[in-house]
């Protein structure tokens, strides 16, 4: 019953594209598969990781000196940073978390059109970094949507970053990774 009514369903469309012979003659399925389950599972494994450092670092950082913790390599330095990225746009706080809640909205929107698995974890990742970040925007000091953002990780000749920050970066380089050899979120070569 299964192979007939795939086979009907089939017969509907267009013969010309030879993919879709090849799927049909195969058994798999000719609409691609979403793989939100990954995004939600990685954005939400971000998203915790991200704000359960940060409320660790606001406890057990704030007002203290510098902790060196690999030499002079990676140290734990609390900081509260009102702009973006290198302390950019800083005093824009209301105008960076517009921007963000319209990037958190289109990742979301996208969701169910990724159809390729290597992109399902950045995409997971840069919810859960944009949502991170996002949530210190809103609900931190010093007044609601113009929190500043908690940062406590310090490597050499480098500013002040966090979980967020860095699921956020390891995303886009993934993703550019992945546009360069020639995928996209929904499988379909440009």
């Amino acid at each position: 019953m299964w192979k007939s009514n795939r086979q009907s369903a089939s017969s509907s469309l267009s013969t010309c594209n030879p993919l879709h012979a090849l799927q049909t003659e195969r058994g798999a399925s000719l609409i691609p598969t979403s793989h939100w389950r990954i995004i939600l599972s990685v954005a939400l494994a971000v998203y915790s990781l991200d704000l359960l450092t940060k409320i660790w670092a606001v406890e057990t950082l704030e007002g203290k000196p510098t902790q060196y913790v690999i030499g002079k390599f990676l140290r734990w330095e609390f900081a509260r940073n009102s702009g973006a990225a290198f302390s950019s746009f800083t005093g824009a706080t209301f105008a960076l978390t517009l921007i963000s809640v319209a990037v958190l909205l289109y990742l979301a929107l996208r969701a169910a059109q990724v159809s390729v698995k290597a992109w399902s974890y950045p995409w997971g990742g840069l919810i859960g970094g944009v949502l991170g970040n996002l949530t210190d925007r809103i609900f931190r000091d010093p007044a609601p949507f113009q929190g500043h953002v908690v940062d406590w990780i310090g490597l050499p000749n480098w500013a002040l970053f966090n979980i967020a920050d860095s699921a956020i970066v390891l995303s886009v380089i993934t993703m550019a990774i992945l546009s360069l050899r020639g995928s996209t979120f929904r499988g379909v070569a440009p």
